[in-house]
């Protein structure tokens, strides 16, 4: 018998997920109280709106602050820069998405309807998606600092077993290859859906959102079909 959890980890296996939070900084630690962390999350919410609205390059501390009512010392006391901020607002929209996937995902029937419910989620809604907006910020972070990028794994992590999850499901119902790698596959497509991510936010008219889904959907096809043995009829 396939051990599941096992196999749909594949890469994932002995990767622990842990709170998410920003690399370490030497200043501040998390809010300890009810009241720190509520004023903590309306830093970042305001700075997911902000970076929204007018884009992460306009985006300041003292509009963060200003849009969370409080003044820049305030939100200081909780972070150490803009960039602490927005790798945090990262890690927050993060969890937010996190747990409506987690909430959606169970609720659709069969593997390829799933999947692509999951290639809906993961892609940007447009090109001022925050979520995707941050990612790239960080993205350009990372290569200059391993904490940085170890970061953005962690919050990777949880996609890539969510979709690992997916096709153990589809191995095990017949659906899908069973020669496929489930771990393997995840890092692959999520790879893919990463450079279709950007091209979605680079606006090429010639490449709608649905179109992309499409070339993605046809991509996990050819992958994860199941091959015809010899003599099957």
């Amino acid at each position: 018998m396939i051990d599941t959890e096992q196999q749909a980890e594949g890469v994932f296996a002995g990767r622990q997920i842990t709170r998410i939070a920003a690399p370490p900084s030497g200043h501040r630690g998390p809010a300890s109280t009810a009241q720190g962390r509520q004023s903590r999350d309306r830093v970042l919410a305001a700075a997911v709106e902000l970076t929204t609205e007018a884009g992460i390059g306009r985006v300041r501390l003292a509009g963060i602050a200003r849009r969370a009512g409080m003044s820049s010392g305030q939100v200081m006391h909780y972070f150490t820069s803009k960039e602490h901020i927005l790798l945090e607002a990262l890690a927050w929209q993060e969890e937010q998405e996190a747990r409506h996937r987690r909430a959606t995902l169970p609720a659709v029937t069969g593997v390829w309807r799933r999947l692509e419910q999951y290639v809906d989620l993961y892609m940007p809604t447009g090109p001022a998606d925050p979520a995707w907006i941050l990612w790239t910020q960080a993205w350009a972070l990372a290569p200059h600092d391993t904490d940085v990028g170890e970061f953005l794994n962690e919050l990777w992590l949880p996609w890539g077993k969510d979709l690992a999850a997916i096709v153990q499901d589809g191995i095990e119902d017949g659906t899908l290859s069973h020669q496929v790698s489930p771990g393997d596959f995840a890092v692959s497509f999520c790879a893919l859906l990463d450079g279709f991510g950007i091209l979605l936010l680079h606006q090429r008219p010639e490449l709608p959102r649905e179109r992309l889904i499409e070339l993605a959907m046809a991509n996990a096809r050819a992958q994860l079909v199941p091959v015809p043995q010899p003599g099957a009829g």
